[in-house]
């Protein structure tokens, strides 16, 4: 991004200080000194500890690090953003610890404009300033070494508020009908060096004073409570506290008009969550939430919560969810605010995850940070994994742990890709980390630490966790270090067995086989391509024999070992009563493969109702993945499924919801002949439960039960059940006349949406115009979002280009580009990739980082076909970036499976036969 117009010649492009600091190093050195230019250089592994007392600055070029001989302490930064011209100026002063002789300062800066005039550390001024733009890093040379100890660095300069959602960003919102700009940061990763130089990783953390020059009436936020404020006419300077270490990733304000709701915890720290004007209502919920959080963190970490404050803030344009800010956590609106009237109840749980999940990083990731990158799972695995803790806590009627299940499954799925990553990974450069940000960091990540605190035990693991905090308390740690902890207050092996889990990819299945009065087992690690991996793991091992009150643990080492089936597993020989289940609840993150007695005696605790929810949801995963893998039968799969057809839990209906999904794609490729009769499979197993709960909300029923009405309703409308997609134009032919009709409550609206949209053609485009309307006039977010989910959801190609190309208008916020490409059906999906293809280079000006990955994600996979796979890499083979390369390698791979499965599935013999009998089943 092209930096902001140097004033009067006193503020110079960092190019051209650049141009000025070669010259002067040139005439200092009494010679002339070769610069190299801005996009070259070798990805080279850092040195970060090498002190650098000479050479040059292209010796800092390409690195993964910056190097250690020079760390901030303190940072007095001063910010004046112009919300007008969309400007900032600013100037910065660092308390720098030189620690080894050098005679350079290298730190991070990136889209800014530096006064070269004004650069000292101490008296001294740079002789060189070279700015590598791919790497972010500025070089400060000086004619002679640096005195160690430490020394103060100032600079003056300015920047843009750009409009990318990273950085130091304008954001835009409605205020008594007119447009206005409010500025935002959002740092993490590495955008900090976007608003002002910095040493921009998290390992050098430093204490923080901000001073902001806004328009009087305006709200200004930062991370700490304001010290004093100032006033000449309409400008005020707002100063604030002092805070303690933290890493420039968590430095945050916001500056626009807000109102607030404010509580208070039981050690009276000040919670307000702040809003548009007019919405402060609508964050009554988040608050109770975020309170209750602080409240549970500081009696589970047994520390309380460091700073004096904490601020909650909605943000019309936000890139993420959500983002920790230390004491100033910013958010997407749909991801803070909720309304009784207006909102969904899947909307509340969201809200109450997102926020716990946050509320969590103040410990794990605020005070306690991550040395890099490669341990980002520190921050995400236990903030996921505590937000589910803490909301169990909170409304155990949500039964949270079993939907926990999802992130579990995610996780493997995505871990069962040869593209995949370890939880622990390599980062070698600062283009690389917002790619890591994935369900392998999340979602792998908290189900290894749920497999371990199963292991350990809750109370020696929670102690432990207490521990862990004290100990690196404002300051860094690496996995390696929690581990240690952990070693030390449980005396269990922990590193050896959660190396194995961190540090390579993947995960086993467990093959159970019974042979005499034993069951055989043995690990090999799982990849849906159907291959065989070379990975070995020591693995938590609970198994369940005829009930759960017989549960064994132990760990298994090896790559074979066998369980002795005892006397109250049940009669094998009379049947019935005999069962064994390995990875109880699902408490492990492998999968199990049983033989065809273990497997038939499973299926029948099944159908007798012997089985836990989780282990529901386990066995039907475990047999999805293993079909697509080719390890087990299609038809198995959906003699199973049949299995649930009378069950009425919302987990266990959801994870049975994403097979079925999965089924019709994969029959429509594979066999059209016969993917009719199996999409009227597919509705005979979800039809009862949606019947039993109909459209219409009951008086006293369940959270859970609000929430799975609309996931029935939408599956029936996607596997093209008539009548329910009769009843849902119906109902919505009645709101778009009376918006307040009880017909049809934020709950069922999506489920309505989508029926209309399955008669919508060129032609007959009036639900279609209806919708749209309908997104333009509504003020609420989630309603919003869910008519952008569903306006692609059409066969008529003409349609689905109309409805991407929304993308580029200023109707959808860059934010929620992605919801229009999530509704493409199969049939849609060669008009989709010749749009993505035409649209490209736009797009990738456009979007960066996980939303031009998105693009991808949500494109590339419809795809079920070898040579589609060949054209899609073909394109992106010269257009490639780090910031998106390893999401189109695993939907690359992903595509090639799909085509995989479905050769299977053509090949299988007796398929149409399997598929009639359960249709005859009463």
């Amino acid at each position: 991004m092209a930096p902001s117009r140097a004033g009067a010649g006193a503020v110079l492009p960092v190019v051209v200080a650049l141009l000025l600091g070669v010259v002067a190093a040139a005439a200092a050195t009494g010679g002339a000194r070769k610069m190299a230019s801005h996009g070259e250089g070798a990805n080279l592994k850092a040195s970060p500890g090498a002190p650098a007392a000479g050479g040059s600055a292209d010796q800092f070029r390409g690195k993964a690090r910056l190097p250690s001989f020079a760390a901030p302490r303190r940072y007095e930064l001063f910010l004046r953003p112009d919300l007008v011209a969309c400007t900032f100026s600013g100037s910065v002063a660092i308390s720098v610890a030189v620690s080894a002789p050098t005679r350079f300062l290298v730190l991070n800066a990136l889209d800014l404009s530096v006064n070269r005039a004004s650069i000292r550390f101490q008296a001294l001024e740079p002789t060189e300033v070279v700015f590598f733009k791919d790497d972010g890093v500025l070089v400060l040379g000086f004619a002679k070494q640096l005195p160690l100890g430490e020394g103060l660095l100032k600079m003056d300069f300015n920047g843009t508020l750009n409009d990318q959602m990273r950085g130091f960003y304008r954001s835009k919102y409605q205020y008594k009908g007119k447009e206005r700009n409010m500025a935002v940061t959002q740092f993490e990763s590495v955008d900090a060096r976007r608003c002002f130089p910095c040493w921009d990783e998290p390992a050098f953390k430093a204490k923080f004073k901000l001073t902001l020059e806004v328009p009087s009436e305006l709200v200004a936020l930062s991370n700490m409570p304001v010290a004093n404020a100032t006033f000449a006419g309409p400008i005020k300077t707002v100063r604030y506290q002092e805070s303690p270490p933290m890493s420039t990733y968590l430095v945050a304000i916001v500056v626009g008009l807000f109102e607030y709701v404010e509580g208070m915890t039981t050690k009276g720290t000040r919670v307000r969550v702040y809003t548009q004007i007019g919405k402060s209502n609508q964050g009554k919920f988040a608050l109770d939430v975020g309170v209750k959080s602080l409240n549970l963190y500081k009696d589970y970490f047994d520390t309380p919560y460091p700073l004096p404050k904490l601020d909650m803030i909605a943000i019309p344009d936000f890139a993420a969810g959500a983002m920790e800010n230390y004491g100033l956590v910013t958010y997407r609106e749909v991801a803070l605010l909720f309304d009784d009237k207006s909102s969904s109840a899947s909307s509340k749980q969201s809200v109450a995850i997102t926020v716990a999940h946050e509320l969590a990083h103040q410990w794990f990731g605020n005070l306690v940070t991550m040395e890099w990158w490669t341990h980002l799972w520190l921050n995400e695995g236990f903030a996921t994994w505590m937000s589910h803790l803490a909301v169990d806590s909170f409304f155990p009627q949500w039964n949270i742990w079993t939907q926990f299940l999802d992130s579990t499954t995610t996780a493997l799925r995505l871990d069962s890709l040869e593209a995949s990553h370890p939880i622990e990974v390599e980062i070698h450069h600062a283009s690389e980390v917002d790619q890591i940000f994935d369900a392998i960091s999340y979602d792998k990540g908290a189900s290894v630490i749920r497999m371990l605190q199963s292991y350990l035990g809750a109370e020696r693991f929670q102690k432990a966790m207490a521990s862990y905090m004290k100990k690196y308390a404002y300051s860094n740690a690496k996995t390696e270090d929690l581990w240690a902890v952990l070693e030390k207050e449980t005396g269990e092996p922990v590193k050896d067995l959660m190396t194995t889990w961190t540090k390579q990819k993947g995960y086993p299945v467990i093959n159970a086989k019974i042979k005499g009065n034993d069951i055989e087992i043995e690990q090999a690690q799982f990849l849906l391509d159907g291959s065989s991996g070379s990975g070995m793991w020591i693995v938590p091992v609970t198994s369940g024999c005829g009930a759960y009150d017989t549960q064994k643990k132990f760990l298994l080492k090896l790559k074979r070992d066998k369980l002795v089936i005892d006397s109250q597993c049940g009669d094998r020989k009379k049947g019935g009563n005999f069962w064994t289940k390995l990875n109880i609840n699902g408490t492990g993150f492998y999968r199990v493969k049983y033989d065809d007695e273990l497997a038939a005696a499973l299926q029948n605790a099944l159908e007798t109702k012997k089985l836990s929810l989780m282990d529901k949801i386990g066995i039907v995963d475990d047999l999805y993945a293993l079909s697509i893998a080719r390890q087990q039968t299609f038809a198995s799969l959906l003699r199973l499924l049949y299995g649930y057809r009378g069950e009425a839990d919302y987990s266990v209906l959801s994870h049975i919801n994403t097979v079925t999904a999965s089924i019709a794609k994969v029959s429509a490729d594979a066999i059209p002949a016969l993917a009719g009769d199996i999409k009227q499979l597919l509705i005979k197993i979800l039809l009862s439960p949606a019947e039993k709960l109909g459209w219409d909300p009951k008086k006293g029923e369940s959270h859970l039960d609000v929430m799975l009405r609309p996931l029935l309703l939408t599956a029936l409308v996607q596997l093209g059940y008539g009548k329910t997609i009769n009843e849902g134009v119906r109902r919505f032919n009645i709101f778009t006349r009376d918006r307040s009709t009880s017909l049809l409550p934020p709950d069922t609206r999506k489920a309505a949406y989508l029926s209309v949209m399955q008669n919508v053609s060129s032609s007959n485009r009036s639900g279609y115009d209806a919708l749209r309307k309908i997104y333009k006039e509504s003020a609420e977010g989630e309603e919003r979002l869910q008519v952008l989910g569903i306006l692609s959801s059409c066969r008529d190609k003409s349609i689905v280009l109309e409805s991407l190309n929304l993308i580029f208008t200023n109707e959808v916020r860059n934010q929620d580009a992605s919801m229009l490409l999530r509704g493409i059906q199969p049939e849609a999906r060669e008009i989709s990739w010749n749009w993505l293809k035409e649209n490209w280079e736009r797009i990738s000006r456009t979007f960066s980082g996980s939303l031009e990955a998105s693009f991808v994600k949500n494109i590339v996979p419809l795809f079920t076909s070898n040579e589609k796979a060949a054209e899609i890499s073909k394109f992106f083979a010269t257009r490639t970036k780090p910031g998106f390369e390893r999401t189109l390698k695993q939907s690359l791979e992903s595509v090639r499976i799909s085509a995989r499965w479905a050769e299977g599935i053509r090949s299988e013999p007796g398929l149409a036969q399997t598929v009639r009998e359960l249709l005859a089943k009463p």
